[in-house]
Protein backbone atom coordinates (compact mmCIF):
# COMPACT_ATOMS: atom_id res chain seq x y z
CA UNK A 1 0.00 0.00 0.00
CA UNK A 2 1.18 3.42 -1.33
CA UNK A 3 -0.13 6.26 1.05
CA UNK A 4 0.03 10.23 0.93
CA UNK A 5 1.82 11.21 3.60
CA UNK A 6 -0.12 14.47 5.08
CA UNK A 7 -0.93 15.75 8.25
CA UNK A 8 -4.58 16.71 7.87
CA UNK A 9 -6.00 16.89 11.65
CA UNK A 10 -7.61 19.97 12.85
CA UNK A 11 -6.21 18.47 16.46
CA UNK A 12 -2.58 19.02 15.83
CA UNK A 13 -1.08 22.54 15.28
CA UNK A 14 -0.04 24.11 11.35
CA UNK A 15 2.11 26.31 10.63
CA UNK A 16 2.84 29.52 8.31
CA UNK A 17 5.92 31.50 8.09
CA UNK A 18 5.88 34.41 10.52
CA UNK A 19 6.82 36.66 7.88
CA UNK A 20 6.68 36.57 4.00
CA UNK A 21 10.47 36.04 3.42
CA UNK A 22 9.87 32.81 5.92
CA UNK A 23 6.84 31.78 4.15
CA UNK A 24 8.60 31.95 0.79
CA UNK A 25 11.08 29.72 2.48
CA UNK A 26 8.67 27.15 3.00
CA UNK A 27 6.75 26.97 -0.06
CA UNK A 28 9.75 26.80 -1.81
CA UNK A 29 7.96 24.48 -4.63
CA UNK A 30 5.87 26.92 -5.90
CA UNK A 31 7.06 29.07 -8.91
CA UNK A 32 4.50 31.87 -7.93
CA UNK A 33 4.59 31.95 -4.19
CA UNK A 34 8.16 30.59 -3.30
CA UNK A 35 11.65 31.16 -3.62
CA UNK A 36 13.82 28.39 -5.04
CA UNK A 37 15.43 25.73 -2.86
CA UNK A 38 18.81 26.80 -1.49
CA UNK A 39 21.57 24.54 -0.93
CA UNK A 40 21.52 23.49 3.32
CA UNK A 41 24.69 25.30 3.25
CA UNK A 42 23.30 28.85 2.16
CA UNK A 43 20.20 28.04 4.01
CA UNK A 44 18.46 31.19 6.34
CA UNK A 45 16.29 29.53 8.71
CA UNK A 46 13.01 30.73 8.58
CA UNK A 47 10.38 31.21 11.93
CA UNK A 48 6.98 29.81 11.86
CA UNK A 49 4.16 30.75 13.92
CA UNK A 50 1.14 28.39 13.91
CA UNK A 51 -1.61 29.44 11.97
CA UNK A 52 -4.80 29.74 14.56
CA UNK A 53 -7.37 29.85 11.72
CA UNK A 54 -10.47 30.43 13.41
CA UNK A 55 -9.36 28.11 16.33
CA UNK A 56 -9.54 29.88 19.76
CA UNK A 57 -6.44 28.22 21.20
CA UNK A 58 -3.82 26.43 19.77
CA UNK A 59 -3.62 23.30 18.01
CA UNK A 60 -0.84 20.24 19.87
CA UNK A 61 2.33 20.16 18.66
CA UNK A 62 3.42 17.05 17.48
CA UNK A 63 6.40 15.01 15.93
CA UNK A 64 4.63 15.57 12.46
CA UNK A 65 3.13 19.31 11.64
CA UNK A 66 2.08 20.88 8.86
CA UNK A 67 3.25 24.10 6.64
CA UNK A 68 1.35 24.92 3.77
CA UNK A 69 2.37 21.46 2.15
CA UNK A 70 5.62 20.69 3.95
CA UNK A 71 5.90 18.24 6.55
CA UNK A 72 7.78 19.24 9.55
CA UNK A 73 9.22 16.62 11.51
CA UNK A 74 10.67 16.86 15.32
CA UNK A 75 13.97 15.82 16.52
CA UNK A 76 12.43 13.12 18.31
CA UNK A 77 11.01 11.96 14.25
CA UNK A 78 14.96 12.48 13.37
CA UNK A 79 16.52 10.48 16.20
CA UNK A 80 13.57 7.31 15.02
CA UNK A 81 14.26 7.28 11.82
CA UNK A 82 17.88 8.77 11.56
CA UNK A 83 18.26 5.67 8.50
CA UNK A 84 15.48 6.74 6.37
CA UNK A 85 15.81 10.51 6.12
CA UNK A 86 20.04 9.53 5.07
CA UNK A 87 18.70 7.59 2.44
CA UNK A 88 15.60 9.90 1.19
CA UNK A 89 15.85 13.04 2.42
CA UNK A 90 17.76 16.67 3.08
CA UNK A 91 16.41 17.86 6.52
CA UNK A 92 15.99 21.84 6.60
CA UNK A 93 16.02 23.77 9.98
CA UNK A 94 12.81 26.17 10.91
CA UNK A 95 12.06 27.48 14.24
CA UNK A 96 8.57 27.54 15.32
CA UNK A 97 8.18 30.93 16.96
CA UNK A 98 6.34 29.01 20.31
CA UNK A 99 8.95 26.48 20.59
CA UNK A 100 12.17 28.49 19.88
CA UNK A 101 14.35 25.62 21.85
CA UNK A 102 12.90 22.55 19.87
CA UNK A 103 14.61 21.71 16.65
CA UNK A 104 11.98 20.73 13.80
CA UNK A 105 13.02 19.89 10.47
CA UNK A 106 11.00 20.49 6.59
CA UNK A 107 11.56 17.49 4.95
CA UNK A 108 12.63 17.40 0.90
CA UNK A 109 12.70 14.49 -0.47
CA UNK A 110 15.45 13.61 -2.79
CA UNK A 111 14.29 10.04 -4.08
CA UNK A 112 12.53 10.59 -7.16
CA UNK A 113 10.21 7.52 -9.11
CA UNK A 114 8.53 7.95 -11.95
CA UNK A 115 6.63 5.16 -10.86
CA UNK A 116 2.77 6.00 -11.47
CA UNK A 117 0.63 4.57 -13.96
CA UNK A 118 -0.34 7.45 -15.61
CA UNK A 119 -3.67 5.86 -17.61
CA UNK A 120 -5.24 4.50 -14.73
CA UNK A 121 -4.45 7.38 -12.27
CA UNK A 122 -6.83 10.34 -11.68
CA UNK A 123 -6.24 13.51 -11.92
CA UNK A 124 -5.85 16.86 -13.69
CA UNK A 125 -2.94 17.34 -15.74
CA UNK A 126 -0.70 20.22 -16.22
CA UNK A 127 -1.06 21.68 -19.76
CA UNK A 128 0.61 24.67 -20.13
CA UNK A 129 3.10 24.50 -22.26
CA UNK A 130 5.45 27.31 -20.52
CA UNK A 131 5.50 25.34 -17.83
CA UNK A 132 8.43 22.63 -17.07
CA UNK A 133 5.55 19.89 -15.54
CA UNK A 134 4.14 20.25 -18.53
CA UNK A 135 2.36 16.76 -19.11
CA UNK A 136 2.34 16.09 -15.45
CA UNK A 137 -0.01 15.53 -12.87
CA UNK A 138 -1.19 19.23 -11.05
CA UNK A 139 -2.84 16.84 -9.06
CA UNK A 140 -3.44 13.08 -8.59
CA UNK A 141 -6.96 12.40 -7.09
CA UNK A 142 -6.02 8.55 -7.26
CA UNK A 143 -3.27 7.12 -8.03
CA UNK A 144 -2.38 3.04 -9.31
CA UNK A 145 1.07 2.95 -9.05
CA UNK A 146 3.57 0.27 -10.22
CA UNK A 147 4.82 -0.68 -6.87
CA UNK A 148 7.68 -3.33 -8.85
CA UNK A 149 9.37 0.10 -9.43
CA UNK A 150 9.78 1.25 -5.67
CA UNK A 151 12.06 -1.63 -4.86
CA UNK A 152 12.56 -0.99 -1.23
CA UNK A 153 12.44 2.82 -1.28
CA UNK A 154 10.26 3.78 1.92
CA UNK A 155 9.39 7.01 0.40
CA UNK A 156 9.44 9.22 -2.64
CA UNK A 157 8.10 11.63 -4.64
CA UNK A 158 6.72 11.92 -8.21
CA UNK A 159 8.66 13.91 -10.87
CA UNK A 160 4.71 15.75 -10.98
CA UNK A 161 5.54 17.31 -7.80
CA UNK A 162 8.75 17.53 -5.39
CA UNK A 163 6.61 18.74 -2.31
CA UNK A 164 4.28 15.35 -2.28
CA UNK A 165 5.58 12.46 -0.72
CA UNK A 166 4.48 9.26 -1.21
CA UNK A 167 5.04 6.47 1.60
CA UNK A 168 4.81 2.93 1.72
CA UNK A 169 3.68 0.44 4.69
CA UNK A 170 6.84 -0.16 5.97
CA UNK A 171 7.84 3.60 6.67
CA UNK A 172 3.93 3.74 8.18
CA UNK A 173 4.93 0.75 10.52
CA UNK A 174 8.22 2.93 11.68
CA UNK A 175 6.09 5.69 12.60
CA UNK A 176 3.63 3.65 14.80
CA UNK A 177 6.47 1.52 16.59
CA UNK A 178 8.26 4.49 17.53
CA UNK A 179 5.51 6.00 18.83
CA UNK A 180 5.22 9.11 16.93
CA UNK A 181 2.74 11.29 16.89
CA UNK A 182 0.66 13.59 14.06
CA UNK A 183 2.20 11.72 10.91
CA UNK A 184 -1.09 11.32 8.61
CA UNK A 185 -1.62 9.32 6.15
CA UNK A 186 -3.93 8.62 3.35
CA UNK A 187 -5.31 6.33 0.44
CA UNK A 188 -6.60 8.80 -1.58
CA UNK A 189 -6.05 12.34 -2.35
CA UNK A 190 -9.72 13.11 -0.46
CA UNK A 191 -9.92 10.59 1.45
CA UNK A 192 -11.86 11.36 4.64
CA UNK A 193 -10.97 8.73 6.74
CA UNK A 194 -7.00 9.71 7.55
CA UNK A 195 -4.76 7.68 9.38
CA UNK A 196 -3.30 9.93 12.07
CA UNK A 197 -0.28 8.30 14.49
Amino acid sequence: MIYLWLNSSSNYAGYIGKTEEDDAAVTWYSPVLGKPLPSLKEWQTPVLKQYLGNRKKPGIVADCIQSASQVIISQKAVDALSDIWDKHATLYPVILEDKPSEPYYMVVVHTVIDCIDREQSVGSINEFEDDERCGYFDLIREWVFREEEIGDNLMFVLPDNPAIIYVTEQFKQRIVDAGLKGFGFRKTFFDETVFIS
